[in-house]
């Protein structure tokens, strides 16, 4: 019996000291990682238009809701609620076509190498890596800070290099991944 617990604790142990070794262990797994699978979802349009968008249907809303208050003819309050779902329906063709746009975009430029989990990593990446810089980009010019803005452009054309890299590397391997 004591033996069995002995083997037990050293198997355990072994285990435990295999499972540490990988996780310090720079190790990059053969599956696709999460950031790889995120890569997968579709690109989607600027958020600040989103934003714009949302912020015009809230207010149509709120007047919606106005109107009914002060006693709005019902015919008026069904076209008003009409308009506003259509404004809805627009808004999500657009961003469907924007989005389809985007994607043949991409598949013109790069062909099936972006159906790819590593490329379609690499463009989510570089998508995410853009948006924050636009954004910092944004609050610089809105507090007139200058220099930043160039720093920032300068980080832009530094990502696209980095980028355009990434993608002729990935262009190169052939379709089972190596070169």
């Amino acid at each position: 019996m004591s033996g069995t617990k002995r083997s037990l604790a050293t198997l355990l142990g072994a285990a435990l000291l295999a499972a540490a070794a990988v996780a310090s262990a720079d190790v990059v797994a053969d599956g696709p990682t999460r950031e790889q699978i995120r890569a997968i979802r579709p690109v989607r349009e600027s958020k600040k238009e989103l934003r714009e968008d949302r912020k015009e249907l809230r207010e149509d809303r709120k007047e919606l809701r106005e109107d009914r208050k002060a006693g709005a003819d019902a015919k008026e309050l069904r076209e008003d609620k009409k308009e506003i779902r259509e404004d809805k329906k627009e808004l999500r063709e657009d961003r469907k076509a924007k989005r389809e746009a985007r994607r043949k975009e991409l598949r013109e430029k790069w062909g099936d190498v972006v159906k790819r989990p590593g490329a379609r990593a690499e463009l989510e990446v570089h998508a995410r890596r853009l948006a924050r810089l636009a954004q910092a980009r944004k609050v610089a010019e809105a507090d007139g800070k200058k220099e930043l803005v160039a720093r920032i452009d300068k980080l832009v054309e530094k990502e696209n290099a980095r980028h355009q890299r990434a993608m002729k590397r990935l262009t190169e391997k052939g379709p089972g991944g190596a070169p």
